[in-house]
């Protein structure tokens, strides 16, 4: 099976809500034929960009996928929601993920641009609170990896956008409690601090990333920067909320 047919699967798993179960090739894919594979299911997805998504941003995380450093996907127009809408749970939607999402302004980094969190900070529009939604389209167990997720773009499957940051520049990101309710009932309690230190930086770290590739991030992209509290489940029938500080609440109801 090649690259464009192991898209091909993922692709028809996302469209269909039901996990595929293609075997684990031989040789097994590195983290590049990983990035090939997500590239070509994006382009055969067939949905306009709005960003992307960071994975994996804490030392615990990168160990339960055996992998030393973040990942990174894709997020499309298709998996786009407001907070308080409903989201049909399949078997390839698993758990709700709260996190920061910063809107870009510009494209980042310009020609000849440093990239550093003063710039980065600089090339940004606004920040929202946020839930990721993430999930895998792969069944199979071997791809439960760093490796598989990143091919299933990033683990992605659905992008919530909650209420705006006021003021964002200036607020403790890092250090602002954040309650991952369901139905009403916290569940886990968390802050900023497992983003990479603080969620700007998972910013630069796509940014220096795209930019190993020759691209960049451009104006009007979201990132969801990575999860603030361990993941909550999705159930059908719940609705999973989360609360950052004084920042309101977003929130998904499955369906």
């Amino acid at each position: 099976m090649n690259k464009s047919e192991m898209a091909a699967k993922i692709v028809a798993a996302r469209k269909s809500g039901e996990q595929t179960m293609m075997a684990w090739p031989q040789p097994a894919p590195t983290r590049d034929d990983a990035m090939d594979i997500q590239g070509e299911a994006f382009a055969q997805l067939g949905s306009p960009s709005v960003g992307w998504k960071v994975g994996a941003t804490n030392a615990a995380a990168q160990e339960g996928f055996a992998i030393d450093s973040p990942f990174y996907g894709p997020m499309a127009q298709a998996g786009v929601l407001n907070s308080g809408d409903d989201l049909a749970k399949t078997p390839c939607v698993g758990a709700v993920e709260p996190e920061y999402a910063f809107k870009m302004a510009r494209d980042f980094p310009a020609n000849g641009e440093a990239i550093t969190v003063e710039s980065a900070k600089a090339a940004v529009a606004d920040v929202h609170i946020a839930i990721e939604v993430i999930g895998r389209c792969i069944g199979n167990p071997d791809y439960a990896n760093g490796v598989g997720v990143t091919m299933d773009f990033g683990g992605n499957a659905a992008f919530v956008i909650g209420p705006q940051v006021k003021d964002w520049a200036n607020q403790d990101l890092a250090n602002t409690v954040v309650e991952t309710m369901l139905d009403g009932e916290v569940k886990q309690t968390g802050n900023g601090q497992p983003v990479m230190g603080d969620p700007v930086n998972s910013v630069v770290w796509l940014a220096q990333q795209l930019a190993t590739k020759g691209q960049c991030l451009k104006a009007g992209d979201w990132i969801s920067t990575g999860t603030c509290t361990a993941v909550v489940p999705a159930e059908a029938g719940k609705t999973v909320s989360a609360k950052f500080g004084d920042f309101g609440e977003v929130s998904v109801n499955f369906v």
